[in-house]
């Protein structure tokens, strides 16, 4: 070929590659703009296949996104994820990773006689997809920075003559060349896409905050204080269903298992709405056989039974314009049920012994620990009556549903009852906070009030609460569990010392502590030595402490009282 004929091939072959690097600059498709750099890159030197492999955003993780082998496109399921942050040092026998750390080009003449690098990857590959690899090169694709970004793999060059395997050695210059305009262009379009990811999940996130903030404002807005503690997902459910039942007078049906609280969410439903003047009445409907029952609730006219010597009002005609709780609805027998059911629909009582028929005006708020679909279905409930009462039912989680608000419960209580009953606790003892916070609570919130108020009377004064002073239900579950020695603390117990107080952090901080030495002195009989080296700290620095915030073991406690008596 002349002088001519080369400088025209020459410019053809540089204008065919101004084209195709504008082409590439104009491409923001990602997968299409890869796709595009590899069948270039194969046009330009003439070989079978090729692979592209780009690194995520952290630029840790080496991905192949792309893999030719002549006219088809092959699956990327052979690869093996090259993690550049496992290698610690360069790990020299792997070329991918060598060329992406390292940014040289690696060139292979022949696959299956070269030993330089480990090219498992690559029989693998040939295995996988019956192909054979002859020859390849692998090129780092880098930005403006002369950061790696990722690699372009060329395999199998020939000669565009005779179509035989040849070097690729001869066209490194146009390969780094290319490689160099394709990966300002693939990083560019990375940068695009991750624009739109970002300003996706901003718009995303901005969404769910104006929603969560509407949400705020409004339950801010709407929100009264019940009085109630409660913070968890499953009181804040509770809370929003009561904001939108108190201001009207619609009937409310509380449900949930026996120590919930349910006569304390029904007053708290009084107290917040308009009937708030007047009465708040309440009846257990299990308490009273049925015919006392039904006097109670209806009141009664003189005569109307032996003792009857004088009218009485029932609880229907006390309520009036008030709330009547009736509690364990679903024990009411049948024939109060039919009554009840004609007060709901009609307004009206009649009492006993008489023939002249009131109205009255009030709220039912009805309360069962039953399932009274079972009892429906045991003909023991009237199904009338449950859709009367179940206009608006608010089902009330058991308190092992209620996460957090266990620890703050437990603390309220402790301060309740200290209060009562003139003691000074310093908290609860690390063993003791484990196994309240461990036990399901079958009684609910009125066990646990018991629970604390046992334990607040056992422990002793300026003292803190430990597991020998709760009951022997929770020291049987326990028991039953893993063993009490060497318990590591749950999440939940991690939490509970989080957030251990509504007091200050110093206070909270400073009660941990005392509970922490006390029990390890009471572990060791209140020998300071063993105490020290249990707690892992000098004799001198447990003194201090116990010093400072006046622990002593319980005879010197009874001999400083009786000192101060004499």
């Amino acid at each position: 070929m002349n002088d001519i004929g080369r400088l025209v091939k020459s410019l053809s072959f540089i204008e065919e590659f101004v084209e195709t690097t504008t082409t590439l600059a104009t491409e923001r498709d990602v997968p299409t703009l890869l796709n595009l750099v590899l069948t270039s890159a194969r046009n330009f030197t003439n070989c079978e296949a090729g692979r592209v492999y780009v690194l995520d955003v952290t630029k840790r993780y080496l991905h192949l996104r792309v893999s030719q082998w002549q006219d088809r496109a092959l699956d990327t399921q052979w690869y093996r994820l090259r993690d550049f942050g496992q290698t610690g040092v360069l790990d020299t026998q792997d070329p991918l990773v060598y060329c992406g750390t390292t940014g040289a080009v690696v060139l292979i003449d022949d696959v299956y006689s070269y030993s330089g690098f480990d090219l498992e990857y690559l029989y693998r590959h040939d295995r996988s997809c019956e192909t054979r690899t002859h020859s390849l090169i692998l090129v780092p694709l880098r930005d403006h920075d002369g950061q790696t970004i990722g690699i372009l793999e060329l395999i199998n060059a020939k000669d565009a003559y005779d179509r035989r395997y040849v070097s690729f050695k001869s066209l490194e210059p146009i390969i780094r060349a290319f490689a160099a305009q394709a990966a300002v262009c693939i990083n560019n379009a990375l940068l695009i896409e991750q624009n739109h990811q970002l300003i996706n999940l901003l718009n995303d996130t901005n969404q769910r905050l104006e929603a969560e903030n509407r949400r705020l404002k409004e339950r801010a807005v709407r929100r009264v204080d019940y009085k109630i503690i409660g913070s968890s997902d499953a009181m804040q459910k509770v809370f929003d269903l009561m904001d939108k039942a108190v201001g009207t007078a619609v009937s409310v049906l509380l449900t949930g298992e026996t120590g919930t609280g349910k006569e304390v969410f029904a007053r708290a439903i009084h107290d917040n709405g308009a009937r708030k003047a007047k009465l708040f009445v309440t009846q257990n409907c299990a308490a009273l056989p049925e015919h006392l029952l039904e006097s109670e609730l209806f009141g009664y006219r003189r005569g109307a039974f032996s003792g009857a010597v004088a009218d009485k009002k029932g609880l229907f005609e006390l309520a009036d314009g008030g709330t009547l709780f009736l509690d364990e609805i679903g024990d009411m027998p049948l024939n109060l049920q039919s009554k009840l059911l004609r007060v709901l629909q009609e307004g009206e009582i009649r009492p006993l012994g008489g023939t002249d028929i009131r109205k009255v005006n009030v709220r039912i708020v009805a309360a069962t620990h039953c399932d009274l679909a079972e009892k429906i279905r045991a003909c023991q409930f009237r199904e009338d009556l449950f859709f009367r009462l179940a206009v608006f039912p608010i089902r009330l989680p058991p308190l092992r549903e209620r996460g957090s608000d266990l620890n703050v419960l437990i603390d309220h209580f402790i301060q309740h009852f200290s209060r009562q009953y003139q003691k000074r606790v310093k908290g609860v003892s690390p063993g003791a906070l484990e196994l309240l916070m461990r036990y399901e609570y079958p009684g609910n919130v009125r066990e646990l009030q018991n629970v604390i108020e046992r334990a607040v009377l056992l422990c002793e004064d300026s003292g803190a609460v430990l597991e020998e002073h709760l009951s022997e239900q929770i020291l049987h579950a326990a028991g039953q569990g893993s063993g009490r020695q060497g318990r590591r603390y749950s999440v939940r117990m991690q939490e509970s010392l989080i957030n251990a107080a509504s007091s200050s952090l110093k206070n909270a901080v400073n009660a941990y502590e005392v509970a922490v030495i006390e029990q390890h002195l009471q572990a060791n009989n209140w020998n300071q030595t063993r105490t020290a080296e249990s707690l892992q700290i000098p004799r001198r620095t447990l003194i201090d402490k116990m010093s400072r915030y006046n622990i002593k073991a319980p005879e010197r406690r009874k001999r400083a009282t009786l000192s101060r008596l004499l």
